[in-house]
């Protein structure tokens, strides 16, 4: 990888930084993951159940799909570092494509979800329409940004051993 970016895009490890519109885009993508961690956190710390219920209210099953998709590179998003895993890194050495899957997964769980699948556009909700729009922009995002493709190449290699 061609070294053409600022001296402030690279971490510690002098490896590239992912950016924020990734973060965001990983968040997004595994977002119903990250909604069940949320509730089984607040389900033991004991949270009113006026917010739970409306939380089990907003996640579908189909959509754990994409979230679950997703939540793999957000780990290895968490984790890289040279003591990374191998693991971790094959699934980071993939994010770039894993993330592409979470998407389309995502926009067709989102559109499918809102009653599109019978064929009557008049049952997509705004909200659906809205999150399909999301998908999209994040795909688009992830499949034609050269820095995307440069952070998922870029991993810090594997710490020497004693």
């Amino acid at each position: 990888m061609a070294r053409t970016y600022n001296p402030s895009s690279y971490d510690d490890h002098f490896c590239l930084k992912p950016p924020a519109l990734l973060w965001l885009a990983v968040l997004y993508l595994s977002r119903t993951f990250l909604l069940l961690v949320i509730y089984v956190v607040s389900s033991v710390s004991r949270i009113s159940p006026d917010a739970l219920a409306t939380l089990r209210g907003t996640v579908s099953i189909y959509a754990f799909v994409p979230a679950l998709v997703a939540a793999p590179v957000l780990v290895a998003l968490l984790r890289r570092a040279p003591s990374a895993t191998s693991l971790v890194r094959w699934f980071w050495a993939h994010g770039r494509t894993i993330l592409i899957l979470a998407a389309i997964l995502d926009c067709a769980v989102s559109v499918g979800g809102a009653g599109l699948g019978d064929g009557d556009v008049t049952n997509l909700s705004p909200v659906s329409l809205l999150a399909a729009l999301f998908d999209i922009y994040f795909l688009v995002y992830i499949l034609a940004t050269r820095r995307v493709r440069d952070t998922f190449a870029d991993f810090p290699a594997p710490a020497a051993g004693p």
